[in-house]
This record gives structure tokens, sequence and C-alpha cells, in this order.
């Protein structure tokens, strides 16, 4: 890799130093060959990278290989980046930290001992993958509200008439396709104008899918992400479309920080309003907000492992022994 370096730096400065062994008074840089060789530079590392990216995955099982796959997507990492300033709460503790990390590398937990079965109905060894969706304790619904309130709550300070769990209008008895929602009181996660264009209203429907569950590993990753995208879609679309009048995104994100095309957009588009509003840079805007979902992912995924999932018990009181 050394060698690689040192050449890449001979290439680079390869004018000038023909310059200064001829001694010219002046140098003028050729501003289009040292874009192209740095180019060539870049396109050889990133060659070398896949190159052994790919002898790696080539000794990994399945799983290993899912893992990795799941950890490289755009955002798994952004916690592990940052700097941790309290201020912004980009900060863990260090069991959350220590847990985050068993998560990512599929290793197990260290710490406090949890029990070995879990208090569900189930009784099913409290392994990674079975805390991450069992739904006893509310954990799996805390996630999925965390990622929504924040949107809302980003949404807010650069669009308006933002609303969280809004009603859908009724659609007094219109035909819809098969498999759209047509039930009254319907609600979706997240509405706002002026997200796209100032007047009309965007929907957004938040879906947060365990990655390391069975029925999501039966399929690669860019094709788990469209499945529920789909699923989404189908039950909300030609209803807002047709009724509200208006736009749906669903917004998919993995209990592994990865997110799905449509939030992505969603993200890109959010940063560019805040970046107008405020007057920061586009990229230190999207890398905000990439680094606030990553580590509300991160706390509600770690509280899920360790979180209490039976019954809270008290002393009984005199009022309780007097209404016997």
């Amino acid at each position: 890799m050394a060698e690689l370096h040192y050449a890449n730096s001979v290439a680079v400065t390869a004018r000038l130093c023909e310059h200064i062994i001829d001694q010219t008074p002046q140098y003028a840089p050729d501003l289009d060959s040292e874009k192209y060789v740095k180019a060539q530079i870049r396109k050889v590392k990133a060659d070398l990278h896949k190159g052994i990216r790919g002898t790696i995955m080539d000794k990994m099982s399945d799983l290993e290989k899912r893992n990795f796959e799941l950890i490289s997507e755009k955002g798994a990492s952004s916690y592990l980046t940052c700097l941790p300033l309290e201020e912004h709460n980009f900060h863990l503790n260090r069991q959350e930290f220590q847990d985050a990390l068993s998560v990512r590398y599929n290793l197990p937990l260290v710490g406090e001992m949890r029990p070995e079965r879990c208090m569900c109905s189930e009784g099913s060894y409290n392994t990674i993958e079975h805390a991450l969706s069992c739904k006893k304790g509310g954990y799996v619904s805390l996630r999925h509200n965390c990622i929504r309130d924040y949107m809302a709550a980003e949404m807010e300070s650069v669009c308006y008439d933002t609303q969280v769990e809004p009603h859908l209008l009724s659609t007094n008895g219109r035909e819809l396709p098969e498999g759209t929602i047509t039930e009254e009181n319907a609600r979706l996660d997240v509405s706002a104008r002026g997200f796209w264009c100032k007047m009309d209203r965007a929907f957004f429907d938040i879906r947060v899918f365990n990655a390391l569950a069975p029925s999501n590993t039966e399929r690669g990753i860019p094709e788990t992400y469209k499945k529920h995208e789909d699923e989404k879609k189908e039950d909300y679309l030609y209803r807002v479309l047709e009724v509200e009048g208006g736009a749906f995104y669903p917004l998919v994100m993995s209990t592994t920080g990865g997110i799905g095309k449509e939030f992505t957009l969603v993200i890109q588009q959010l940063a560019a309003l805040k970046a107008a509003k405020t007057g920061n840079a586009y990229s230190n805007c999207i890398r905000f907000i990439r680094l606030r979902l990553s580590f509300s992912m991160v706390r509600c995924v770690t509280l899920s492992l360790r979180g209490y999932r039976g019954t809270v018990r008290r002393e009984p009181t005199t009022d309780d022994i007097y209404n016997v």
C-alpha cells in the first residue's frame, strides 16, 4: 500500500518536479492534466479496495456476507464517524456503545446478564434477532415513533401545516385498486405542505424493519427495501393520489441504520430546504439529519436488547388492603 501511495504522489507532482529540476522561474499548473491524473488515481484505488473487499467476502458465510452488506450501507456507520457532541445528543453510554457494536458485528452481548428466555408468551430464546422483533414491551413501536417524531419536527421547521398521524379523507365509495386501505379514520404518520411544491401536501408513512429477521433474509438488501416500500404503496398510494390529491412517500429504514430509496430522496429534499432556510451548507444539513436518524435508531435498538418486558411490581398500599 505504501508503494501505491508513493507512485500516486510521483504521478501528481511529476510536472512540478520537472520545473524544479529545470529551475523554471514561474510555474503555471496544468489543471486539466492534474484533474485527469487524480481521477485515474481514484479509479485505481477504488478498484484495489473493491478487490480486497471481494477477497474478504469470499471467505465469509452467507450470514456474514449479509451482515457485511448491511453495515456497509450509507448511514449505517454515521454514529461511529462523528464527534460525541452532547448538545446534539451525539453520544452513547458505555453499555449502549458495546451493544451497538455487538449488533453491528454480530457478536455476543457483553455487560449485564440478560435472561436466557424472553418474557413474551412465546418464551423464545432471548437472541438479538428475537429482541428486535418481539412486540412485548412496546420497543418495536418505540423505534417507529422515534423516527416519526424526528421527521415531523424537522419538517415543521421548514414546512407548514405539518401534522402527526393525520386522518385521511373518506373514500365515499370511490373504487380504488385492490389492496388499498379504504377504512374510515385511516391515518398516516406525517403530512406537510410545501415540502415539494408550495401548496401541495405530502404524506409520509414510516416502517422500520428488523434486518436480521428470517422474513427479511430471503432476498437481497435492495429488494428488501423495495418490498417494504411496495407494501406501503399498495396500502396508501392510490388513496392519497385519488382522494387526498397529494403525494405519498414510504420512509423505510432498517434496524442497522440503512434507509430505502424513497427515504433517501426525502432526506435530500429536507436537507435542501433546511440549507435554504438556515444558510448552512447542504452537506452539513444532510449530514446532521443522517446523524440524528442514526443515533435515534441505535438507542432504540440497544433499548430493545436491555429493556424490561415484564410487569412492574409494587408493594401493596393501605388503600389496596381496604379495597379488598
